[in-house]
């Protein structure tokens, strides 16, 4: 069969079976066979095409201009029996199964529909032969013309974007040879694009161009003179300056880091004995390098060697596998749940660069830390395009390229949204080479990191990804009534069952084996007595082990004969032997000099990563003779602590330093006393808070720190309003049960100071933080966040706080209304509408008041004195000033206004003046970037509504999609709820309203949705509207015939109705009531019933639902 070829991406050609095509009558022929090719995916109209091509003809001449080019082009191309055109009396279609190639739509599905590969990206490149359309034109169409250039512009961003991805990649991979054609393609593209211009000379210097290099920058120069009389720009004409005087070098391992040029400061320790464990390892990764993600765990006490298993098998993995991305994370021991995603942040910045101190610790080999370093570019690139809000929250701003666009984090993008990213993120990834991701001590690790895992390894299906993760095995021991388990725990019991065996427990292993293997690491003639004693004092601990050697070796009772041969001295006391590791610990602290101690005491305080010219300012000795010290008696000669590397703090750069094990910062931290530990405390606090400002480095980043230290200090004021704002960068990373913990401890402190009204208010401040973070977690009807809000409430009335008293009323009073107790949110609401109205409170305020003053009077049918006051709220509203608000408010009262003051509306009968509110709530929310609010109002200003009053339900189906769509991805129970709730309504009713046969199937869908849309409202305690809920499912069985059901319904409706005095809707259940009566055969009841929905109408001046229910009595006669 003859294949037909369209080339666009370039002058236009036209072939089948590679012979040009000729025969085309004009060039419109050809440019209708093009437009149908690239727009081939949808039906295009016959009167859309002729006015497309013939614009200035009448429309039956263009019609039949039409008709004619058709025939023509039917006939050049052989269209026999339609194999290449769909055409109707009304549409044409270009046939997208037939054999048919059109390089243009080629070149979209290569680069659409997700991430393309690197095959890909090359392939899309290939089919370029110059700007689509090049040369061809039809001068009596400026429709024609208008989306050809648009199509052109469309395909030239898609393809300067991916050339610079290529261009990116092989840099990255170190073969600029291939990187400098695709950045040729790049800068001949879009030569006034000079990232692109700079990024082609260091391509040319580093192919050994350099004379090309400084001429095609002078090049560039006069062009852009005499284009556009500017000059490069400073960035540009410093790199050629660079080039110009040789100072940036030839080969392209200039762009190295430059403690990659130094010697490796750490000689690496054997490791012995683990061959059956790295055995085991090494299959995981097997599995996950052939597409089959991987998680699997390492677990034994303190000491026991899992870091050292980890590193070991991470250098071992790299040499077997050079493509392997190995990236790790750690949590720590001093501040544990209190700093979130501590582990997966980590991960991030490896990622983007921040190597040092794998490499100077040895699981890097210089080739393997060169290598993670150049792929920084492209991890920042992938992070934009996949991961934007973790990039901003959870990455370091100083590990981001300078210019790279700042980006303002606003809000605190909901958990969820972090948690696909990142998953995206590591997804991409992987595609550049296998990942090894390895978190160290999860029996540290935040819940919002532990909650991360439980998502992520769900997500490793089909990608090279071996996730393997270590812990202490005690922390996950049975725990006695009434104490919670290790978060751990669950993902443990989780994996454990769906996967089988994927422990890898170091407690298990031949602890006499890692004796022999570790004295025969060097030559000895030491006896099976030594060797079995040995054994028996450490159970072959590995830590325990190699300490009591080093020490029996520096004490001269295993000493080395001139032949380097390790033998036992005859003074050795083998009965004398420390039994516990912290003994061995023990004995090397006691061989430091005071000096050294000191020193050691005050890199205790910070944990077992501590930063040097701290230690100094708090030992008040010179940096010099501090990293002295460090680097050389206690790293090389006692081997407590070992080098980690320079590190860049804003504008300043510090030398970090660790502990070699935990137990070594535990026991010097042991070893002080009460006093000393909470004076070293005050001053590294202060110390450190002078460090950041000097850095000019936010302290909400060290804020737990900071926390941890006061509190030790017990400077307990400074300690709260520390904890205080850990609470709040917790929120700003969607940690909420970290925010929780932050403010609860906060609050604990508080409770042992002196009552004063400085104290007060800093409990209100903290009550207030810690409720809008369990409304997150909790949602509004929670009893925790009344007993938040009652207590905050409380504290107001002993202090002057009128806004902080609104702002408690205001969430106590959408409590009771939630969770049901109408007529006691009406009394709240006119406690706080009277504090707002008679002291001076900001508009904001009184917004909130006058809107949750009108929600439970609604509710409840009083529907004027609603309105009253959501007219009071918009009048106040000034989009402009009260948007901004909404992230330190949570909700935009002035929206909510206009919502339910279109919901009264439509009560009363108002309904163009309802869909004038309801529509500029839309509108304003569209404007706000804030999902919480847009989901809210697609809800209840386009998906309701419609359902209730306008019967509009298609529309009112694409606002509850979006709104559902939009609270599972922002984990909004509430909204979720509802949504659910009303898309199975939708679903339901849809199917039912459908002529000829029911789709059961589909029915049966919508009425479990429904209820599972009522579970959840009842899991979070939500009752407001939920006797409108019962309304609905009863009118669907009645619908559906099921009567017995509708009746069930009602009734339940009817008390939650009258239970709770929710009568907005009583008019209409009364109706629903009648109609159901009808079925029965009662006529009486039917009509009783409906005279009572008249009667409710009109005494709540309901005129829509009065107009149903006149409407359902006059059927009677």
């Amino acid at each position: 069969m003859a294949k037909l070829e369209i080339a666009a991406l370039g002058p236009l050609q036209i072939t089948i079976d590679q012979a040009p095509v000729s025969g085309f009558i004009s060039d419109k022929v050809r440019g209708l066979l093009v437009y149908l090719a690239v727009e081939q995916p949808r039906p295009l109209r016959r009167e859309a095409l002729a006015a497309l091509f013939w614009p200035d003809q009448p429309k039956a001449k263009a019609l039949a201009n039409l008709r004619r080019a058709l025939a023509n082009l039917r006939r050049v191309i052989d269209d026999e029996n339609g194999r290449f055109l769909y055409i109707t009396r009304q549409t044409l279609q270009f046939n997208a199964d037939s054999q048919a190639t059109v390089d243009a739509i080629q070149f979209a599905q290569l680069l659409g529909g997700g991430e393309p590969t690197l095959a890909q990206m090359e392939g899309a490149v290939k089919l370029i032969n110059g700007r689509f359309l090049e040369g061809f034109s039809i001068d009596d169409s400026i429709a024609f013309e208008e989306w050809a250039l648009l199509k052109q512009e469309q395909i030239q961003r898609q393809l300067l974007h991916t050339l610079n991805r290529l261009t990116a990649y092989y840099q990255a991979h170190h073969q600029p040879e291939i990187a400098v054609r695709y950045a040729w393609q790049q800068v001949n593209i879009e030569p006034w694009y000079e990232p692109g211009q700079r990024q082609l000379l260091r391509l040319l210097v580093q192919t050994r161009q350099r004379a090309a290099a400084l001429a095609h920058y002078e090049q560039f120069q006069q062009e852009l003179a005499d284009e556009l009389g500017v000059r490069p720009e400073p960035a540009t004409r410093h790199l050629y300056e660079q080039i110009h005087q040789r100072q940036l070098e030839i080969t392209a391992d200039e762009s190295s880091p430059a403690f990659l040029a130094e010697p490796p400061s750490t000689t690496l320790q054997p490791f012995v004995a683990r061959a059956p464990e790295l055995a085991r390892l090494h299959g995981f990764l097997e599995t996950a390098v052939a597409g089959q993600g991987k998680v699997a765990f390492v677990t034994g006490e303190a000491g026991s060697g899992k870091t050292s298993l980890l590193q070991t098998f991470a250098r071992q993995a790299q040499k077997q596998c050079p493509r392997l991305i190995p990236l790790f994370g750690s949590c720590q021991a001093h501040i544990g749940p209190g700093n979130p995603y501590l582990p997966f942040r980590m991960i991030l910045a490896h990622a983007l660069g921040d190597v040092e101190a794998l490499w100077r610790s040895g699981v890097f080999s210089r080739a393997q830390a060169n290598r993670l370093w150049h792929l920084r570019q492209t991890a920042v690139a992938l992070m934009q395009d996949v991961a934007p809000d973790c990039l901003m929250t959870l990455v370091d701003a100083l590990l981001l390229p300078e210019d790279l666009p700042p980006t303002a984090v606003v809000k605190a993008p909901p958990q969820e949204i972090l948690f696909q990213q990142m998953t995206h993120f590591l997804q991409q990834f992987s595609q550049h080479g296998p990942l090894l991701l390895l978190l160290d001590d999860l029996h540290w690790a935040d819940s919002g990191s532990i909650d991360l895992l439980f998502y992520l390894q769900r997500q490793l299906a089909g990608y090279p990804i071996l996730l393997l993760d270590t812990y202490r095995p005690e922390a996950l021991l049975p725990v006695p009534p009434g104490e919670n388990q290790h978060p751990l725990a669950r993902l443990v019991h989780e994996l454990t069952t769906n996967f089988g065996d994927i422990e890898v427990a170091l407690n298990r292993a031949d602890g006499r084996e890692f004796v022999d293997a570790w004295l025969d690491t060097e030559p000895n003639q030491l006896d099976e007595s030594f060797r079995q004693t040995l054994f028996s004092q450490t159970q072959g601990h590995a830590l325990f082990t190699v300490e009591l050697v080093a020490d029996l070796q520096e004490s001269g009772e295993l000493w080395r004969d001139p032949n380097g041969i390790w033998q036992v001295g005859e003074l050795v006391s083998l009965s004398h032997l420390p039994t516990k590791t912290e003994a061995i610990i023990a004995e090397r602290f006691g061989r430091l000099s005071p000096s050294l101690r000191q020193l050691l005491y005050a890199a205790s305080i910070q944990g077992e990563v501590f930063v040097a010219e701290l230690v100094a300012q708090v030992v008040n000795r010179p940096i010099a003779e501090i990293i002295q010290s460090l680097s050389g008696p206690l790293a090389r000669g006692h081997r407590l602590v070992r080098v980690v590397g320079r590190h860049l703090l804003g504008k300043e750069t510090v030398s970090r330093y660790r502990f070699r094990h935990s137990l070594f910062q535990q026991y010097v931290y042991g070893r002080l006393d009460p006093n000393e530990r909470a004076y070293l405390h005050q001053m590294t606090g202060e110390l450190l808070v002078q460090l950041y400002k000097t850095a000019d480095v936010a302290l909400i980043s060290a804020a737990a720190e900071l926390a941890y230290h006061f509190e030790a200090a017990q400077t307990l004021s400074k300690a709260v309003h520390y904890c205080q704002l850990a609470g709040e960068h917790a929120l700003r990373l969607s940690a909420h049960a970290e925010a929780i913990n932050h403010y609860h401890r906060g609050l604990a402190l508080l409770s042992s100071l002196p009552e004063t009204p400085d104290r007060i208010r800093q409990e209100i401040d903290c009550q207030l933080a810690l409720g809008a973070a369990l409304l997150a977690v909790h949602g509004y009807a929670a009893p925790e966040v009344k007993e938040v809000y009652d207590w905050a409430f409380f504290l107001c009335g002993r202090v002057v706080a009128t806004a902080e008293t609104v702002t408690s009323l205001f969430w106590l009073t959408s409590y009771y209304a939630v969770s049901g107790d109408l007529a006691q949110a009406v009394l709240v609401s006119q406690q706080m509408l009277a504090i707002a109205d008679q002291e001076s409170v900001s508009a904001m305020h009184q917004m909130q008041a006058h809107v949750l003053a009108g929600l439970p009077l609604f509710f409840m049918g009083c529907n004027e004195e609603a309105l009253a006051h959501f007219r009071q709220a918009s009048s106040l509203y000034d989009p402009a000033r009260h948007q901004p608000m909404v992230y330190t408010f949570g909700q935009d009262p002035g929206i909510g206004a206009m919502i339910w003051q279109g919901h009264v509306l439509l009560h009363i009968g108002c309904i163009a003046e309802a869909r004038g509110c309801l529509q500029q709530a839309l509108d304003w929310a569209a404007m706000l970037d804030h999902p919480y609010t847009a989901a809210f109002t697609h809800l209840l200003a386009g998906g309701t509504p419609n359902v209730w009053y306008v019967w509009d339900l298609a529309t009112a189906m694409g606002h509850v999609q979006t709104a559902v769509q939009l609270a599972q991805e922002g984990n909004f129970a509430h909204v979720l709820a509802l949504g659910t709730f009303y898309l199975g309504y939708l679903k339901a009713v849809t199917c039912l309203l459908q002529q000829g046969d029911i789709d059961e199937e589909s029915v049966a869908e919508g009425f479990a949705l429904m209820e599972q849309g009522m579970t959840l409202e009842a899991e979070i305690g939500s009752k407001l509207g939920l006797s409108s809920r019962w309304l609905l499912l009863a009118d669907v069985h009645r619908q559906y015939g099921q009567i017995e059901q509708a009746w069930h319904a009602l009734q339940q409706a009817e008390m939650e109705a009258y239970g709770r005095r929710e009568l907005y809707f009583e008019a209409e259940i009364l109706r629903l009531k009648g109609e159901l009566y009808l079925l029965a055969g009662d006529v009486a009841q039917a009509k009783a019933s409906w005279q009572k929905a008249i009667y409710s109408a009109r005494r709540q001046r309901a005129k829509t639902w009065e107009h149903r229910a006149e409407a359902a009595l006059q059927r009677l006669g």
